[in-house]
C-alpha cells in the first residue's frame, strides 16, 4: 500500500470515529422508568386511559364474548363497573374525580354513551334523537366529548354536561364530524368535513362554536388538546404528512420526528406526547407498529426500549406525572403495565 493511501485511510478512520462519538454524545439518554405490572388481561381486553391519580380504565372480554368495563386503582386493584341490565360495556376515559365514560350495548344493536362514578352509578348520556352515541373523553368538570350517529350512518361531534345534556356540535359545512378530546376549559377538538368534502381539524367552545383550525390546508385532524390549549394533530404537506402543535394566537409549529408517518394519540399538560408509526414491509421484515414518547425537551424515544420487558409495547395514555399506561404483548399473554418516570437523583 502506498504511504499516501495509508495516510488517507487512517485520516478517514479518525474522522469516522470522531463523528460516531459526536453522534453518541448528542443522542439523548433513554429515560428511566419504574415498571408496575398489573397482570394479564383475561381472554381479550384493552386498557384505554389513566388519570393523574394512577387510576386505570379499560375492558375485558369473558369466554362468552361479552365485554366488561373495569377500573383499577393501586389500593383496590381491578373492579368491574357494575352494569344494571347485562349489556356489554367498554370504558374509554377517566378524570381525576374517578368519573368514567364509555359505551353500553347489546351485541348487534345501538351503542349508548354513559358516565359512571361510585356515588351516582351509571348515567346514560343520550338526550338527542339519534341512533348511537360514543364518548371519547371526559374532563375534570364532568363534561364529555364524543360523537353521535344518525339512522343514515352519519356522525356528528357532541358535547355533554350534566346541566344542559347533549349538544350536537354540527360540522364545518360538510356531512360529518367527530370529537377526539376535551380539556378542563371545555374546549373540544376533532375533525370535520367542510363543504368541499375535505377533512379539517376543528376546535370548539361555547362562546365561539366550531372553528376551522386549518382553512388553508388540504387535509388535517386534531387528536388531543391539553389544559394550556395546545392542540396536537396531523396534516398533509406537499411531500406527505407532518405532525403539528397549534395554539391560539401563536404560529403553528411542526413536530419533527424521525418517522414522517407518525401519529400522535395523547398529550399531557407538560407537552409530552405518545403516538405510533408503522414501518413498511421490506424483504423478509414484516410491517410493524411502533409506539413512541416525544418530549419537547428530551426528544423522541421508542417505548419498546423503555419498557425492557421484551415483546411488543403498545402505549394508550400519558398523564401529567409522565406515567404511561400500556400493554406488553408476548405470544399468548398481554400484560397491562404502568411506566413511571424515576425521580432524578
Amino acid at each position: 500500500m502506498k504511504p499516501k493511501t495509508a495516510k488517507r485511510l487512517i485520516a478517514a478512520a479518525i474522522i469516522a470515529a470522531v463523528l460516531t462519538t459526536a453522534l453518541i454524545l448528542r443522542r439523548p439518554s433513554v429515560p428511566e422508568y419504574e415498571i408496575t405490572d398489573l397482570g394479564l388481561l383475561s381472554q381479550f381486553g384493552y386498557v384505554s386511559a389513566m388519570n393523574n391519580k394512577g387510576q386505570v380504565v379499560g375492558w375485558t372480554q369473558d369466554p362468552n364474548g361479552q365485554s366488561h368495563a373495569f377500573i383499577w386503582n393501586p389500593v383496590d386493584g381491578k373492579k368491574l363497573i357494575p352494569i344494571p341490565d347485562r349489556r356489554s360495556s367498554i370504558a374509554y376515559d377517566i378524570n381525576d374525580k374517578g368519573q368514567v365514560v364509555g359505551e353500553l350495548y347489546f351485541t348487534g344493536k345501538n351503542r349508548s354513551a354513559f358516565i359512571w362514578d361510585r356515588e351516582a352509578g351509571i348515567t346514560e348520556l343520550n338526550t338527542l334523537d339519534e341512533i348511537s352515541s360514543v364518548p371519547t373523553a371526559v374532563n375534570n368538570n364532568g363534561q364529555v366529548a364524543g360523537w353521535i350517529e344518525d339512522s343514515a350512518g352519519k356522525t356528528h361531534a357532541f358535547f355533554w354536561d350534566k346541566t344542559n345534556g347533549m349538544q350536537d356540535l354540527e360540522t364545518l359545512g360538510g356531512p360529518e364530524s367527530i370529537a377526539n378530546d376535551i380539556n378542563d376549559k371545555g374546549q373540544v377538538v376533532g375533525l370535520s368535513h367542510i363543504a368541499s368534502g375535505q377533512v379539517h381539524a376543528f376546535i370548539w367552545d361555547q362562546p365561539n362554536g366550531m372553528v376551522d383550525m386549518a382553512p388553508h390546508w388540504i387535509w388535517s385532524y386534531a387528536n388531543a388538546i391539553n389544559n394550556s390549549g395546545k392542540v396536537l394533530g396531523r396534516r398533509t404537506k406537499k411531500n406527505g404528512y407532518c405532525l403539528f402543535i397549534w395554539q391560539k394566537s401563536e404560529v403553528l409549529r411542526e413536530v419533527k420526528l424521525p418517522h414522517k408517518g407518525a401519529t400522535i394519540t395523547k398529550a399531557n399538560d407538560s407537552g409530552q406526547v405518545i403516538g405510533f408509526f408503522v414501518t413498511e414491509k421490506f424483504l423478509f421484515f414484516k410491517s410493524r407498529k411502533y409506539f413512541f414518547l416525544w418530549d419537547p425537551e428530551k426528544g423522541f424515544f421508542e417505548l419498546d426500549s423503555i419498557s425492557r420487558l421484551g415483546g411488543f409495547f403498545e402505549a394508550h395514555d400519558i398523564n401529567n406525572k409522565g406515567q404511561i399506561i400500556g400493554t406488553q404483548s408476548k405470544p399468548g399473554q398481554d400484560h397491562v403495565i404502568i411506566l413511571t418516570p424515576k425521580a432524578k437523583q
